[in-house]
């Protein structure tokens, strides 16, 4: 069985899946909330902790799982989720890796955090949005941040909604040329933008001026077929390279919410084996560009 790399996992403690709106409201977080459960709308939010993560990796055949910290609007909250990850790395050192959350709007105290992950064994930091978590993209600490993670040797995810997606919750503008004023501005840093980067490759296909600009700029799978068409993977790796896209889930997102009532990796893995990608391709996708991006052995 091919061993699977997903770069893109969210876990959370049983405790805030008991009850997200009493935990989200005592730290203050209400994007969190509004995206996981909006009020009086139906959520496709699933749960999962440590135990359960590993039982739903081993059914599918995923190796490694890299947690993803949430854009957190407060700094206290990050070095909560960082905690449970730093935990659940040392109990779990070759299945579970991690990036590091933290906001860049609460100055040094943030910077000190992203250093505190990095000797934790934090292998990169994200999921990161400016707009949600207080700061702009060009904001100095935030750009302070990416040098430390160019430094590292380690990459940054950031979350992207492609511009024609309809609004909703936990849906959150984020214009393409920000993305790529910043791959100007760190051309060394390593930039993995979330979701297909929100249709970024289409964008700068009409522009051959932006592949040197773009060329540190990697792309994930998270969420894919809740947004667009399964076909649309075929034609970003023509545009992009098979070099340059990451496996990452979404998981423990429902990303099939009519046939799909728990969280569960096999029916988008299926898909993706079915999506008539050259073997190749499929490799680097599920595993290669992981491992040498996050330099997993």
């Amino acid at each position: 069985m091919r061993r699977i790399i997903d770069t893109h996992v969210h876990a959370y403690p049983a405790a805030i899946a008991a009850d997200p709106r009493a935990w989200a409201a005592a730290r203050h977080e209400t994007w969190w909330l509004e995206c996981v459960a909006p009020f009086g709308k139906p959520s496709i939010q699933g749960w999962a902790n440590a135990d359960r993560l590993l039982r739903d990796m081993d059914a599918a055949g995923i190796e490694t799982a890299v947690l993803l910290g949430w854009y957190w609007q407060h700094l206290a909250t990050c070095v909560e989720q960082n905690d449970w990850f730093i935990a659940w790395h040392r109990a779990h050192p070759d299945r579970i890796h991690f990036f590091a959350t933290t906001n860049p709007a609460a100055g040094p105290a943030a910077l000190a955090e992203a250093h505190r992950a990095l000797a934790a064994g934090a292998r990169g930091f994200g999921e990161l949005l400016p707009p949600v978590q207080g700061y702009p993209y060009a904001d100095p600490t935030f750009a302070a941040l990416i040098d430390l993670a160019t430094d590292a040797g380690v990459p940054l995810n950031l979350h992207v909604t492609d511009p024609t997606q309809r609004p909703g919750p936990g849906v959150c503008p984020t214009p393409l040329a920000d993305y790529v004023a910043l791959a100007h501005a760190h051309p060394a840093a390593t930039f993995i933008l979330a979701h297909l980067g929100g249709g970024l490759p289409f964008y700068a296909a009409t522009r051959p001026t932006l592949r040197d600009t773009l060329r540190h700029v990697y792309y994930d799978t998270a969420a894919l077929p809740l947004l667009y068409d399964p076909t649309i993977l075929r034609r970003v790796l023509d545009l992009v390279g098979s070099d340059r896209i990451l496996y990452g889930s979404d998981y423990p997102l429902r990303l099939y919410p009519r046939t799909q009532p728990e969280p569960d990796f096999a029916p988008f893995l299926v898909a993706l084996n079915a999506a008539d990608l050259p073997p190749a391709a499929l490799d680097a996708l599920l595993v290669g560009n992981a491992r040498r991006i996050l330099n997993l052995t």
